[in-house]
């Protein structure tokens, strides 16, 4: 049997090579580093945990050791979880990243996998609210720590991060910041990246699209925008729910408008919300900020909430009687009359049914033999 290879032994004197350039890195002393490195000491020497001096600059914001290191290795290896790229985001040093970038570039590597790579950290809260997440990209976590990293934030886009580059959740950073209604931070990332090089396509764990987020975290603009930028207005989640039934839930009426319009009639007929011909209220579960502006003290607004429910119902209650008049054959989905010709089949009175039903075609079974 084959012996397997066995890994290089580490010796002594990389063990006091590696201290020697890490204190130097963490330091900032870039003459030293320098040095040890034309000497020979391998720059990318890693600890037990991982630990570069590259890791060590970044984490101590040294921006012109970081940017050297950058062009005289490739460092591939995690540091408690994390990238230098991460380390140089988190400490929220503009110079330090854009050291980091200018580096690779010098070196002729491509940076743009690791600006969109996700990091190794299993968390159960990002930048003090509740959120499991088993990793997430630099865009990620400048979006929940806030307007503080908002600079960060447009470096990073600017630099080739994507707005629609995944967690290892499946969430996208336009995603994280629509949950956190950080609006600073999804206007920026609008409106620095061509809409043709965002992916509006991509779906999350639970299958739900941005529009889905959108209704979600009531940002009705938002959604509008996503339309206008051509995202797909019919897209179903895991659960077969569509944007518009939750832009009814939402009592959204300017995207439940737009979506009764340009979406597919099928998901109206087979909404949950009607019996078939007629709105039916207590069938729809608001959503939650729904259900927050009910709460509300003041008379005007729960007038205007009463006035949004009223006209998301009428909406669909309309678009609804369009539909039926088309399967009934006296008017089109536009309410217009729809002309027969006389003697025409089907001219005389027709069973009305609903949406749903499935129609019967005629038999095609034999005729039973008379017994003899």
């Amino acid at each position: 049997m084959a012996e397997l290879p066995k890994a290089p032994r580490r010796v002594k004197s990389d063990d006091e090579n590696m201290e020697k350039i890490h204190a130097a890195a963490r330091k900032g002393n870039l003459d030293e580093v320098r040095r040890l490195v034309e000497v020979g000491v391998d720059p990318t020497l890693a600890n037990r945990f991982g630990c570069t001096a590259l890791h060590l600059a970044c984490k101590h914001g040294q921006v012109d050791t970081a940017k050297y290191l950058t062009r005289v290795g490739d460092v591939l290896t995690s540091w408690h979880g994390q990238k230098p790229l991460h380390l140089a985001v988190l400490s929220n040093q503009l110079p330090l990243v854009q050291a980091l970038v200018d580096g690779a570039h010098t070196a002729g590597r491509s940076i743009d996998a690791q600006l969109n790579e996700c990091d190794e950290m299993a968390l159960t809260e990002v930048g003090g609210r509740p959120k499991p997440c088993r990793g997430q990209t630099a865009l990620h976590w400048c979006i929940a720590l806030g307007d503080d990293y908002l600079p960060m934030l447009r470096l990073l886009t600017r630099l080739g991060a994507s707005p629609t580059a995944k967690d290892r959740d499946g969430e996208t950073p336009l995603m994280r910041a629509m949950e956190f209604n950080n609006s600073a931070a999804l206007e920026a990332m609008l409106q620095e990246v061509k809409p043709s090089a965002l992916r509006l396509d991509f779906l999350d764990a639970q299958g739900r699209s941005h529009l889905h987020w959108a209704i979600l975290s009531n940002e009705e603009q938002t959604a509008l925008q996503l339309l206008e930028m051509g995202h797909d207005p019919n897209v179903e989640d895991n659960e077969h729910i569509a944007p518009v039934i939750l832009a009814v839930r939402g009592a959204l009426v300017r995207l439940t408008a737009k979506l009764l319009e340009i979406g597919d009639p099928f998901i109206v007929q087979s909404a949950p919300f009607h019996n078939g011909t007629t709105m039916m209220a207590d069938r729809i579960a608001w959503l939650p900020y729904v259900a927050a502006r009910e709460r509300a003290t003041e008379p005007e607004a729960l007038r205007l909430l009463a006035q949004d429910k009223q006209q998301v119902i009428q909406l669909m209650q309309e678009k609804l009687d369009s539909i039926n008049r088309s399967f009934s054959g006296t008017g089109d989905e536009d309410g217009g009359t729809v002309k027969k010709k006389k003697g025409a089949p089907g001219a005389g009175a027709k069973m009305k049914l609903a949406p749903s039903a499935p129609i019967r075609s005629k038999s095609t079974s034999k005729p039973r033999l008379a017994k003899k």
